[in-house]
């Protein structure tokens, strides 16, 4: 699966370049809204930050442009391609494959549209991320899901209850987690995504 997810982003990029299409979405502005859910988190300045499906880190992108750069940026993708323009956004970031992460600690981790494609054992698969990245955070982990309330579900995708990975998050990964349901990813549409929040302790708690 990972072979054919590499196929698919690396003919995505050769088709539209540094965009938000690259990385899979109709818009940099539904890019954009979507980062903005993840990063209601915290204030998000001097952290330490995993970006986990980083792509052309356009993430970092939004960051900057909100003034919440982190202190230290590490991007991580299956699609190594895209490094070559996130270094270009980001010179001081660190870019990896995530088999290469190793044993690196983070305040934050980050997780928006990996979870995605449709693939075998979608939710074994979003499940085990989820717990193994917050392993690696002192603070928290936000990541996205679609949702299945929603009037159409394209075939190629996944979509997953938003209560069901809420009591997930609260019985496996941790007891202080916010569901968000309340965003347009485009405007004009409905909620058809979720976010996470899932936190160490309840004092990291700020939304």
């Amino acid at each position: 699966m990972t072979e054919a997810l590499t196929k698919h982003y690396r003919h995505l990029l050769l088709t539209h370049g540094d965009s938000a299409e690259a990385a899979q979405y109709s818009s940099r502005e539904s890019q954009f809204r979507r980062f903005a859910a993840l990063a209601r988190v915290a204030d998000l300045r001097g952290k330490r930050v995993l970006d986990f499906g980083c792509g052309t880190a356009s993430f970092a992108e939004y960051l900057l442009s909100i003034d919440q750069m982190p202190a230290h940026y590490h991007g991580v993708d299956i699609m190594t391609d895209f490094f070559e323009y996130a270094r270009e956004k980001v010179p001081g970031g660190r870019f990896s494959h995530p088999d290469e992460l190793g044993d690196e600690r983070f305040d934050f981790a980050f997780v928006s549209g990996v979870f995605n494609n449709r693939r075998k054992g979608n939710r074994k698969f979003w499940q085990q991320t989820v717990r193994d990245l917050f392993s690696r955070c002192d603070i928290g982990l936000s990541f996205n899901l679609m949702s299945t309330h929603v009037d159409y579900q394209d075939p190629g995708l996944f979509y997953e209850d938003p209560a069901r990975a809420f009591t997930f998050v609260k019985r496996e990964v941790t007891p202080f987690v916010t569901l968000c349901h309340d965003y347009l990813p485009k405007l004009g549409s409905i909620p058809f995504e979720f976010v996470i929040h899932a936190f160490r302790s309840p004092s990291d708690l700020k939304i």
